[in-house]
């Protein structure tokens, strides 16, 4: 009898442990060192001239430099950090809707996925599906990764999920993986495809655009193409400056929205640099438009926490207004100090996967460093 009175005692001590055991991997989950569970930067760069100015240059996009009539490569989808994890109290991982554009589908060469595990414990297995189908599974240890994609693994309309598996027995604690410089690209050729977006605002007040670059290397013709219609068409000279309005082009239009540069090679194959295209606008005045990724786990915390825009302002020319748009809308303004500025908004205004953040304003600004951030 006196044996099993200590069974039962010892049955209850076990039974105390283990509640005391889940209770502390509630208040303490385990983290790596160096993965902090809050990230509230989303988007960084350096703005520039904005607002009003003499000249009529309303903006100045950068597609740098490129090879043409050879192997191309596109991002389609990035995300600067994530971390991923699960454990027995919940998880938090990633999906993304990737599309590939028309051009870059059509002449497809294939494709991939690459990142770089920062930190992780290891305790489970990080898995990757691309389309619903597993391309990645296992314990990935610190260091970079990179999958190959079959051109027939890849629709003009893609899915990707990350997530990681459980701890397994470890039930105190998370699996955890801080990932970094995650992308998935597009292999194709040999044209190469620019895209550049062009608001209502622009579109409205469009003056002209005009298109430059420097030629390094040159062989053959060098076809140029905005929405599928000729608009260049020759041997370049090493410095080049061609300028289109609507008005030059028959059928294709110019779109409020995205629009389309491509660049082939008849007969040969070119190296372009500092290739640049210009919007000239009858307003003088020169707003900046960036393009920035959300994941959905980010676009979701803005919508519950809201957003700010923190913008340096190196210099003033002229007193006025910061004004911040955000996908076309409005989001907020503030009057520019030199110094650190902060507009807030609503984050219902953004959305996962890409977004536009344009600055423009009453007056005349240097703005330096700008950073979207969660609030």
């Amino acid at each position: 009898m006196k044996g099993f009175d200590t069974f039962l005692v010892s049955l209850v001590v076990i039974f105390i442990i283990f509640a005391l055991l889940l209770a502390a991997s509630t208040f303490f989950p385990y983290y790596p060192e160096g993965a902090p569970a809050a990230m509230r930067v989303l988007a960084n760069f350096t703005a520039g001239s904005v607002g009003y100015s003499a000249d009529q240059a309303a903006r100045s996009q950068s597609f740098g430099s490129f090879g043409v009539g050879i192997p191309q490569k596109e991002v389609l989808r990035s995300a600067p950090r994530m971390e991923i994890t699960a454990g027995l109290f919940g998880s938090s991982g990633e999906k993304f809707s990737i599309a590939v554009p028309g051009g870059v589908f059509e002449y497809l060469k294939g494709g991939g996925i690459a990142f770089d595990v920062a930190d992780t414990n290891q305790y489970g297995n990080l898995v990757i599906l691309w389309n619903g189908a597993e391309v990645f599974g296992k314990k990935a240890a610190r260091g970079k990764y990179s999958i190959v994609l079959e051109p027939s693994q890849i629709k003009e309309q893609n899915t990707l999920d990350v997530a990681a598996q459980g701890p397994g027995l470890l039930f105190w604690a998370a699996t955890v993986y801080d990932i970094r410089d995650f992308s998935v690209f597009a292999e194709y050729g040999p044209a190469k495809f620019a895209e550049f977006d062009v608001s209502r605002d622009e579109l409205e007040t469009l003056d002209r655009f005009e298109l430059s670059w420097f030629t390094a290397n040159r062989r053959g013709t060098l076809v140029i193409k905005v929405n599928g219609e000729d608009i260049f068409s020759r041997s370049p000279e090493r410095t080049e400056k061609i300028s289109f309005t609507d008005a030059d082009l028959d059928e294709a239009l110019i779109n409020a929205g995205t629009n389309r540069l491509t660049f082939a090679a008849v007969n040969g194959s070119f190296e372009l640099q500092d290739v640049t295209l210009t919007t000239f606008s009858s307003r003088n005045q020169r707003t900046v438009k960036e393009r920035f990724s959300l994941t959905g786990t980010q676009a979701a915390s803005l919508k519950a926490k809201g957003g700010v825009v923190k913008l340096y302002v190196e210099s003033i020319a002229r007193a006025g207004e910061l004004r911040v748009k955000l996908n076309e809308q409005a989001a907020g303004a503030a009057q520019a100090k030199t110094g650190w500025n902060s507009v807030s908004f609503d984050g219902s205004l953004a959305q996962e996967g890409t977004n536009w953040i344009e600055l423009g304003g009453t007056g005349s600004f240097d703005v330096g460093e700008v950073s979207v951030e969660i609030a």
